[in-house]
C-alpha cells in the first residue's frame, strides 16, 4: 500500500494510522488533541482526502460515500491489519494512548456500539456546523509533521 513518492513519509509496517477528515475543523482539533496526548508518537495521521485513505478503503472494502467516519488502521500492512470505524476508531485511539485514556475507552466500550455510533453519527452529520476555533487550521510543527502521512 505505500505511496511511491519518496518525499512523502511512509507508514511503518505494523503502525497505527488514524484517517480523518482534513476539511473538518472538529476532526483537525481532535488530531491536535491526540498529538498533545501522544508525545511518544504511537499514532500516525492521514487525511481521508488523500491516496493512502483510498487504498485503505479498497483494502478493507469500505465505501467512502457511506463511511463518513474516522478510520483507525491497526497493524498497518501486517496480516493482522484491521480497520475500526466511527466510535470504535476513537476508542481505539484512546486505548493506544494508554493510561487513564485506555481506562476511559474501556468504560466507554461498555456502552453498546449502536448507542456510541449514534452519538458519533450525529456529530459527524453536524460537525461542519460546530463553531470553529483559531487552532483548527494550524499547521503541525516539524516534529509533529513527521507523524502525518500523505499530506
Amino acid at each position: 500500500m505505500p505511496n511511491s513518492e519518496s518525499s512523502v513519509p511512509q507508514p511503518a509496517i505494523g503502525c497505527s494510522i488514524l484517517l480523518y477528515d482534513g476539511a473538518c475543523g472538529l476532526c483537525q482539533r481532535t488530531v491536535r488533541w491526540l498529538l498533545r496526548h501522544d508525545p511518544v508518537g504511537r499514532l500516525l495521521y492521514a487525511p481521508l482526502q488523500r491516496p493512502l485513505a483510498s487504498e485503505v478503503f479498497a483494502e478493507h472494502t469500505l465505501d467512502a460515500r457511506r463511511t463518513n467516519s474516522a478510520v483507525l488502521v491497526l497493524h498497518f500492512d501486517q496480516p493482522t491489519e484491521r480497520a475500526a470505524i466511527r466510535s470504535d476508531a476513537i476508542l481505539g485511539c484512546l486505548r493506544i494512548l494508554g493510561g487513564g485514556w485506555a481506562l476511559l475507552a474501556a468504560v466507554a466500550g461498555l456502552v453498546p456500539r449502536s448507542l456510541r455510533d449514534g452519538v458519533y453519527n450525529w456529530l459527524a452529520r453536524n460537525r461542519h456546523r460546530l463553531p470553529e476555533n483559531g487552532d483548527s487550521c494550524s499547521l503541525p510543527n516539524s516534529a509533529e509533521r513527521a507523524r502525518f502521512l500523505d499530506l
